[in-house]
């Protein structure tokens, strides 16, 4: 784990970690902390130790996640979308997430003690760091050569002038070397469907360690929405540095 502004970069997490995942509005200390103990879950992760499984479900579903993707117009990399969208209902089940009614701040802080929590005492209030890093957990064991994946908490916009919100999710990147944000707590609403964004520029540790404010445009691999992720404080008012197709051209 590399600390970057007010947040987590992770390219593995591992059981026993104990993940900083929030603090006080007026202090960049992480001092709340979850305790990573994907062990847990041992019995239930078969499929989930290596590649092979999940590349083998992938295999014989390929025609039909391909099909299903061209007529939607989306030129996404079929099998990434395969394997989030597996990962994501796969995090879901084990967390007891319900998409269509999502657990409240409140529910989630009153099951940590003296600012610690274990993951399975998140179970049914689980917001973004702990599907986020349990996504992660999953995903660096399931991905193919070529991909890797990392857990990363900081914020996220609508757009560089709205408000910044403190949030976690997993980055992505393809064996083009592009890069993708994996939303994996907020599914597309109505099917539950993977949020995923492709980022206008390489999104990495090397960009946003250095900094205290930076977003980065992102926009979906379904429908073609807009957002922005990176590092900031939504306590401050502040202009962040922006990196969008916009600023490239």
């Amino acid at each position: 784990m590399k600390k970057i502004h007010r947040g987590m970069w992770a390219d593995r997490l591992e059981i026993g970690d104990e993940l900083p995942v929030g603090g006080s509005v007026f202090s960049d200390e992480l001092i709340i902390k979850l305790q990573l103990d994907f062990d847990s879950f041992n019995g239930q992760l078969d499929n989930y130790h290596s590649p092979q499984k999940v590349s083998e479900l992938y295999a014989q579903n390929r025609q039909s996640v391909t099909d299903w993707l061209t007529k939607g117009w989306s030129k996404v990399d079929p099998y990434l979308f395969f394997v989030a969208n597996t990962v994501q209902r796969k995090v879901q089940t084990l967390m007891d997430v319900k998409p269509e009614s999502p657990a409240s701040d409140l529910e989630r802080i009153a099951r940590f003690k003296d600012n610690k929590a274990k993951l399975t005492d998140l179970r049914g209030v689980a917001m973004c760091a702990e599907q986020a890093s349990l996504g992660q957990y999953l995903l660096q064991n399931v991905l193919q050569e070529g991909y890797t994946s990392a857990y990363m908490s900081g914020v996220e916009t609508n757009s560089p002038t709205s408000d910044l919100r403190n949030h976690s999710f997993i980055v992505i990147k393809d064996p083009k070397t592009r890069t993708y944000i994996f939303d994996i707590a907020r599914p597309r609403s109505g099917n539950n469907l993977p949020r995923i964004l492709e980022t206008d520029a390489l999104f990495n540790y090397e960009l946003v360690g250095q900094t205290k404010t930076l977003l980065v445009g992102a926009t979906e691999v379904l429908q073609c929405g807009r957002l922005y992720f990176g590092v900031g404080n939504p306590m401050l008012e502040q202009e962040p540095t922006v990196l969008d197709k916009k600023s490239q051209q």
